[in-house]
């Protein structure tokens, strides 16, 4: 074994760190969004963010206790944000999402956390009442239009589901206050809070809402900016690491 890979074997830091750095000398362009992602996670500290990344990334205030309500729209077949929050502090976590796949695997989750998670088999958009759902056999995000990437390239079945409005929903739930709602809506959060009275979320602590502008042509970075000033114009705080993904809560 050479002096070089006994030393990287020894220490993995050092080899991650010497690549890295040979990315940015010979890709210099990558060293802006580094910097910025950088820049924005130490902000974070300051301010009393939290990031985790227990799969993908998610935002927010950690103002959490046993008595709080989360409401986890788009939440997959493994819910995994609600399991982190619901293992951290005790909360109740309501699941939303019609997809019929992963039906099963949210109802052992309801077991499993003694219905401390609670699956919601319906989706949340600007109206309540019915559309068609298109289910991708090939990846785990489906969506309502048929022009997001996945829908366009994989095999997909279709059916009507059950939609609410986010007022409607936490009406249903019967919850005085929601500490955080993520929204993960494929496509459908614009049509939501371009028409959406943001007066609506007044019972909800903080927003976290993922942005899809990067899964179709009909949506840019710039309807995504639309919505975010909506909500700064509306006296919220924005806050985002890679500018697709943000929070939005008041003081």
């Amino acid at each position: 074994m050479t002096a070089k890979r006994h030393l990287f074997l020894r220490y993995p830091r050092l080899r991650k760190f010497l690549v890295s750095g040979k990315l940015y000398l010979t890709h210099p362009n990558h060293w802006i969004p580094a910097l910025k992602t950088l820049t924005r996670q130490l902000k974070a500290r300051k301010i009393g963010i939290t990031i985790i990344r227990p799969k993908d990334t998610y935002i927010f205030r950690d103002i959490f206790n046993s008595s709080s309500n989360v409401i986890d729209v788009g939440c997959g077949q493994d819910a995994e944000l609600s399991l982190y929050l619901i293992s951290r502090y005790g909360l109740k976590a309501y699941g939303v999402d019609p997809t019929i796949k992963h039906q099963d695997a949210l109802k052992k989750i309801e077991d499993m956390t003694g219905n401390r998670f609670q699956h919601i088999k319906s989706a949340v958009t600007s109206k309540e009442g019915e559309m068609t759902f298109y289910e991708t056999l090939d990846h785990e995000s489906g969506s309502f239009y048929e022009d997001h990437k996945n829908i366009i390239s994989d095999r997909i079945r279709s059916y009507t589901v059950k939609t609410m409005t986010i007022s409607g929903l936490v009406k249903r739930l019967n919850l005085q206050s929601v500490e955080l709602i993520k929204l993960d809506l494929e496509g459908a959060e614009y049509e939501l809070f371009n028409d959406i009275d943001l007066n609506e979320l007044n019972n909800c602590r903080q927003i976290y809402i993922e942005f899809h502008h990067h899964a179709f042509r009909r949506y840019t970075r710039q309807d995504t900016k639309k919505i975010v000033d909506r909500f700064r114009k509306n006296g919220f705080k924005i806050f985002s690491l890679e500018d697709y993904n943000y929070l939005f809560y008041r003081s």
